[in-house]
């Protein structure tokens, strides 16, 4: 069941409906969102309260979701330091963005260190390779974070700004 809202705003859903006899259309929705949200993440963790669950069910609660895999990815990346915004777990493990989690960046001090090592090159260019200054580069995960990189310094790489933009997660 999916809550009629008009473009997904509940404002618009109430302004409309502000009239009617009672509230049981928004009731049942908000009935089976919470029981998908109980039998999609049997374990209950306080990062899950303030989650947008409504959207997530809209988009998940009719497929057929493995919630032990579930499970083990929201544990293993509860224990993941580079993972700074843990309520956005539970969309990632649906999902799959990492602009759900907010992955902890380098430091000011990593992205330098990267920056002069490489001499200012980004080592994704083209010979003859051009000279960047440090403002027209972006620091990068060598080994990508979805992939088990670590956001340290020796898995900093700092390329220019096109690279890094075309590079995402490969």
């Amino acid at each position: 069941m999916k809550l009629p809202l008009s473009e997904g705003k509940i404002e618009v859903y109430m302004a409309a409906h502000q009239h009617d006899q009672n509230a049981n259309e928004l009731w049942s929705y908000f009935q089976a969102v919470l029981n998908w949200v109980n039998l999609t993440f049997s374990n209950y963790r306080r990062e899950m309260k303030g989650v947008a669950w409504g959207p997530l069910y809209n988009r998940y609660g009719k497929d057929k979701l493995d919630t032990s895999k579930l499970e083990a990815g929201v544990s293993r990346l509860m224990q993941d330091e580079d993972v700074t915004r843990k309520s956005g777990i539970f969309d990632y493990v649906l999902s799959g963005s990492e602009r759900a989690l907010s992955v902890r960046a380098f430091t000011d001090n990593m992205k330098r260190e990267a920056y002069e090592r490489q001499g200012g090159v980004c080592p994704a260019c083209d010979e003859p390779k051009p000279k960047f200054d440090i403002s027209e580069m972006e620091a990068d995960h060598i080994t990508p974070w979805s992939k088990g990189g670590k956001t340290i310094a020796s898995n900093c790489q700092m390329l220019c700004r096109p690279h890094n933009r075309i590079k995402s997660g490969v």
